[in-house]
C-alpha cells in the first residue's frame, strides 16, 4: 500500500562556501531520521579542511554524472579516491579526523553528503573507514528503470556497505512515462536530481523533497514524457534524544561531554593539512 504524503517541498541550490553550493536537507526540519543530513551539492575548491566527527556515520556518494572525483583521507590512515558512481562511509563513533576535497581544483564535483544518525549504545562503536568504486555499487537494469544500491538492499542486491544503523538509500532513473513501486520503511523520501514525475499525485521536479508520513509499505513514483532520476532513501528512525554539537551527534549532554574529553586527549587522532 501507497505510503502517505507528509510534505512536498520545492527546494533550490544556495552558496554555502566558496567553491561550495548545496541542497541542504536536516532532520530537524524535515523529519528524515535516521539520516540527519542530506545534501546535494557542487564542490570545485577545498573547504572545511581536516575536521573530526563522532557518533555517526558520514556517507559520500559521487553521482556518476560528476566531472570531479574527492579525495578521502582519514586519521585511520585511508586515503580513497571517490570517483564519479563510488561512495566511501566515515563509520566516525568514538571519534576519528577526515578530510575530502577535489582531487583536481576547479573542476566540479556533483555529490551526496549523507549524516547518518546511530543508536545510543552505538555512539561510540570504534571508528572504521569503508569505500566503493563504481563498479561495486550493485545495479538494478530493468526495461522501465535502474536503481543503484548505494546502501541497504533491492531485489536481492545488496550495497556493499555494513552500516551500523540499516538503512536503503537507492539512485534511481526511470524511463519516461513509467512506474517504479519501492519497498519502504516507516520513513521514507524522495528526492529529485533530474527530470520530472509525480508521487501520490504531487509533481517531481529537480530540487524537490517529497517525504511520506507513517503507514503503507511502498512509495510509487513516475516519471514524465522526460523521466526522472531521483534519490530514495528509507529506514526506522531511532525515536532518541538528539544533541548536536557541531561535527558530533549524541544522545545526551554526558555523552557529549565524553566525546570533547575524548577529543581533547587526543583519542580521536590527528590528520594534518595535505601537502601539495
Amino acid at each position: 500500500m501507497q505510503k502517505p504524503l507528509r510534505e512536498h517541498i520545492p527546494l533550490a541550490f544556495k552558496p554555502a562556501f566558496p567553491g561550495l553550493r548545496g541542497v541542504d536537507i536536516m532532520a530537524h526540519r524535515y523529519g528524515i531520521e535516521p539520516f540527519l543530513v542530506f545534501t546535494e551539492y557542487h564542490m570545485d575548491q577545498p573547504v572545511f579542511g581536516p575536521h573530526p566527527h563522532a557518533g555517526i556515520s558520514v556517507m559520500t556518494y559521487m553521482l556518476p554524472d560528476s566531472a570531479g572525483s574527492f579525495l578521502n583521507r582519514d586519521s585511520q590512515g585511508d586515503r580513497s579516491v571517490i570517483e564519479p558512481g563510488g561512495a566511501h562511509v566515515t563509520q566516525a563513533g568514538s571519534g576519528m579526523h577526515h578530510d575530502e576535497f577535489p582531487t583536481v581544483p576547479g573542476v566540479d564535483c556533483h555529490g551526496l553528503q549523507i549524516w547518518i544518525d546511530h543508536a545510543s549504545r552505538d555512539r561510540f562503536v570504534a571508528p572504521r573507514s569503508m569505500h566503493a568504486f563504481a563498479k561495486d555499487i550493485p545495479e538494478v537494469i530493468a526495461s522501465h528503470s535502474t536503481v543503484r544500491i548505494v546502501a541497504g538492499s533491492f531485489q536481492g542486491q545488496r550495497s556493499p556497505f555494513d552500516l551500523v544503523t540499516p538503512v536503503t538509500l537507492l539512485h534511481v532513473r526511470l524511463h519516461a512515462e513509467q512506474r517504479i513501486a519501492l519497498p519502504a520503511e516507516t520513513m521514507a523520501f524522495v528526492y529529485v536530481l533530474n527530470g520530472t514525475g509525480s508521487t501520490v499525485d504531487k509533481p517531481l521536479l529537480p530540487q524537490t523533497l517529497v517525504t511520506f508520513a507513517e503507514g503503507g509499505d511502498t512509495v510509487e513514483v513516475s516519471a514524465g514524457a522526460d523521466g526522472v532520476e531521483f534519490m530514495f532513501g528509507t529506514g526506522t528512525p531511532h525515536e532518541q534524544p538528539i544533541v548536536y554539537g557541531g561535527p558530533f551527534v549524541m544522545s545526551s549532554d554526558e555523552q557529549m561531554h565524553q566525546a570533547r574529553l575524548r577529543l581533547g586527549r587526543g583519542e580521536m587522532g590527528e590528520l594534518g593539512p595535505e601537502r601539495g
